[in-house]
């Protein structure tokens, strides 16, 4: 029913994912964001689709909040960061003007008081001036940014204050990760960095072969960074020291995930590779079809990947399969209507994928059998 096609240079995907971005935020209407950002707290599932952000109840297949920038043009693609009643959110941006070049992008701070819209705590315009595509990170009450104008910010979470910056060498599009008063940046520039979580100072960084796109993944001794160089690299979380590296067939898009001692990740080829995370010895690997760029996620032994298909019309499309997290044998394999940048969540039982059509923008699966449970139109 579909066929894998494989454009013969990445590049050409960065500029078109680009270009899609820069024409939707800066049209009259926006209206289709073919990457939305997905997240959840284990009940709500929060989706950034362009024009808004909504928080939909998963269980009670309803929606709780919707919340839209007043000023026109304006999208939202990374995901928001919610923790205890408190969102964070960046949005993309729009042109400062003919006579004012650059980008005004606002960060926002918004508190859930249950029921309705969000009200805002903060918005400060200040912070950046660039695009925002990495999700933000709350730890405590501070909130951790990255850019596209090459900075990393630390920004009190209840007042919307610069605590501190720290500047990289390109921009950042990975979420960053924290770990015992550390704060861990992968970057376009090629560096991981370690980063000090009260002052910014820096504690180490490392050069790999190619840009990280994806939030590391912390462990208690290893940080995983997946790269455009083809590989895989456990890292000393105290140094930054290389452990052990696994090479892969294609570039490595999304983020690698961590299950009882093994680690799982995928390449852009559809390669998907299950490795001791402690020697990085290779369990198994198998091959799903597609073009993959979102994240692995594994959860109650199945390893679920999401990846970008074309269809017998020939119309680009979506492809979600479930592996045994044990032997990497297929269990499931679903079709969607569109394809699938954005990494699924899992909510209990149900696994949710965002596609974004000019009808739908969220499909929910069962976990364990592949059946489509329901979708959800856009909001109007």
């Amino acid at each position: 029913m579909y066929a894998a096609k494989r454009p013969s240079k990445w590049l050409v995907i960065i500029i078109l994912i680009l270009a899609s971005w820069l024409t939707v935020a800066c049209g009259g209407q926006v209206s289709n964001a073919t990457w939305p950002g997905l997240t959840t707290d284990g009940q709500n599932v929060y989706v950034a689709y362009g024009s808004g952000v909504l928080a939909y109840n998963v269980a009670e297949r309803a929606q709780e909040w919707l919340f839209a920038s007043p000023r026109s043009g304006l999208a939202f693609y990374a995901a928001p960061s919610v923790q205890d009643g408190r969102i964070i959110l960046g949005d993309f941006g729009v042109s400062a003007g003919f006579l004012s070049p650059g980008i005004i992008t606002t960060i926002y701070g918004l508190e859930n008081s249950g029921g309705g819209a969000p009200s805002e705590l903060w918005a400060n315009r200040e912070l950046t001036t660039d695009h925002i595509v990495a999700p933000p990170l709350q730890v405590g009450d501070t909130v951790f940014v990255g850019a596209s104008d090459n900075q990393l910010l630390a920004v009190d979470a209840v007042s919307g204050r610069l605590r501190w910056k720290f500047n990289t060498a390109h921009s950042i599009w990975a979420q960053p990760a924290y770990k015992d008063g550390i704060v861990f940046v992968a970057c376009l520039d090629k560096n991981v960095y370690a980063i000090d979580a009260t002052t910014g100072v820096e504690k180490w960084r490392v050069t790999l072969g190619g840009a990280a796109s994806s939030q590391p993944l912390v462990d208690t001794d290893y940080l995983y960074v997946t790269s455009f160089d083809r590989k895989l690299h456990a890292l000393s979380l105290q140094s930054g020291e290389a452990q052990w590296v696994v090479e892969a067939q294609d570039w490595i898009w999304g983020a690698a995930a961590l299950a009882d001692g093994v680690v799982y990740f995928a390449d852009a080829k559809g390669n998907v590779y299950a490795v001791n995370a402690t020697t990085g010895a290779s369990l198994w690997t198998q091959q799903v079809t597609g073009v993959v760029q979102a994240s692995t996620v594994v959860a109650n032994d199945v390893v679920y990947i999401a990846s970008v298909i074309t269809l017998e019309n020939g119309d680009p499309g979506g492809l979600l399969t479930a592996l045994s997290a044990a032997t990497g044998v297929q269990q499931w394999q679903q079709e969607t209507i569109m394809p699938l940048y954005t990494t699924p969540v899992l909510v209990d039982n149900i696994l949710v994928v965002a596609v974004q059509t000019a009808d739908t923008l969220l499909i929910a699966f069962d976990a364990q059998t592949g059946v489509k449970q329901w979708d959800l139109p856009v909001p109007k």
